[in-house]
């Protein structure tokens, strides 16, 4: 029988005070594989943690990281619009505060610190693919409708894990126009990349608090956030066997 429990989770990028979400199920074995989930451009909100628990059912550690700092949570699009321009404007900064998180995550007690896996949406995507480009020990990498090009594009031997990315073919917000640059990047630098296109897809598909806007192509689908999630369990159960699998 699950145990699934969150625990407030406090760590430190060099004087930032970040808080995070530990999450797991506490009938696990002594030693488990990790998740470092990152959030949307909105934070670590509501959707972030039920996904956290989600993953937690599933045989994970996961850490649901907090990018910004502890105590800001953008109240609106416009504000998480602005906090999470300073990191999408600062690559190397992203990375760094995606370190830390990973860091943190490989010093918990009962997690195996060899297995550990990112994965983000949207913004947190971008994350995700950033830390994996700064050559990150990671035995996986996972980006949901993320943010796909970089100032930074990775080269051979830099990105060391398989990376899954899974997008909407509707997106306005990361357009398909972007897929082919990214494709491209992943195969000149030799990575073990799959890509998903979801024709029917647009953006936010796996967030239940998107709402529908034809202008960037955001929209929820229960469908198609399902068809998501089997991508993304498929593809961690092959590059990181959980005690469920």
């Amino acid at each position: 029988m699950m145990n699934i429990t969150r625990t407030p989770f406090p760590y430190c990028h060099g004087d930032a005070d970040l808080y995070g979400v530990l999450v797991r199920d506490e009938s696990l074995p002594s030693l488990c594989p990790g998740i470092l989930l990152i959030h949307e451009f909105t934070g670590l909100t509501a959707p972030m943690l039920a996904h956290a628990e989600r993953l937690a059912g599933e045989g994970y550690v996961v850490l649901a990281a907090d990018m910004y700092g502890r105590g800001i949570l953008p109240a609106d699009a416009s504000e998480a619009s602005r906090i999470s321009r300073i990191y999408r404007d600062d690559r190397k900064l992203m990375r760094e505060r995606a370190a830390a998180g990973l860091r943190a995550l490989a010093a918990v007690e009962g997690v195996d610190g060899s297995a550990i896996a990112a994965l983000g949406f949207s913004f947190g995507g971008c994350v995700a693919l950033e830390l994996a480009r700064s050559g990150a020990e990671l035995a996986a990498a996972c980006s949901v409708y993320g943010y796909l090009n970089t100032p930074f594009p990775a080269a051979p031997g830099d990105v060391r894990c398989p990376v899954l990315a899974l997008h909407g073919a509707l997106d306005k917000v990361v357009p398909m126009a972007v897929v082919a640059p990214f494709v491209e990047e992943m195969r000149d630098a030799d990575v073990q990349c799959r890509m998903v296109i979801y024709t029917d897809a647009g953006h936010g598909f796996c967030n239940p608090t998107v709402q529908t806007d034809a202008r960037s192509g955001s929209f929820y689908d229960p469908k198609i956030a399902e068809r998501a999630w089997k991508d993304v369990l498929d593809f961690l159960r092959v590059a990181l066997p959980s005690s469920h699998a």
